[in-house]
């Protein structure tokens, strides 16, 4: 089955999420606004495989370990306004809704964490085992962060 992705554009868009979250103080306008469409086109591309990715049966190795924290405090410097958030925990309990604490700037670390591995299988896997790995970790993983991320960014904008 032929992919219904475009390959090069999911790449760009993953390389474009992991600077933010590698290369302090980027020098980019309405940093807001492209995280926002970076977001929407990878999440685009998620639900365009439409969990269709086919698998990849070859054993490869593990991919490097990723300094969580580093990726953190460089998304620091690029979104300083990213912190904490109220949320609803289980927004389907009408009677006694119950809240917690969220994070966009962990959000974003771990939708960065999880887009290196991608990238990591790109580079040293296959592109098939890459599109696998990138609709099986936003399934169970990245889709929910990234969700949050949407929401946040635009109450964000809305407060300033």
């Amino acid at each position: 089955m032929a992919l219904k992705i475009p390959l090069k554009s999911l790449q760009t868009t993953i390389a474009t999420l992991i600077q933010w979250g590698t290369v302090p103080k980027l020098p980019i306008e309405q940093k807001d606004l492209e995280l926002k469409k970076a977001l929407l086109n990878l999440y685009q591309a998620y639900l365009d495989l439409n969990g269709n990715a086919p698998e990849d049966d070859t054993d490869y190795p593990d991919p490097p370990e990723v300094d969580f924290e580093k990726i953190s405090n460089t998304l620091r410097s690029n979104f300083p306004s990213l912190g904490f958030y109220q949320t609803v925990l289980n927004p389907f309990d009408l009677e006694k809704p119950d809240n917690g604490l969220g994070d966009a700037n962990d959000d974003l670390s771990d939708i960065i964490q999880d887009l290196i591995e991608v990238q990591w299988r790109f580079e040293n896997t296959s592109a098939q085992d890459a599109i696998w790995y990138f609709e099986f970790i936003m399934r169970n993983h990245s889709e929910l962060h990234l969700v949050n991320l949407l929401k946040i960014i635009t109450e964000l904008k809305e407060k300033e």
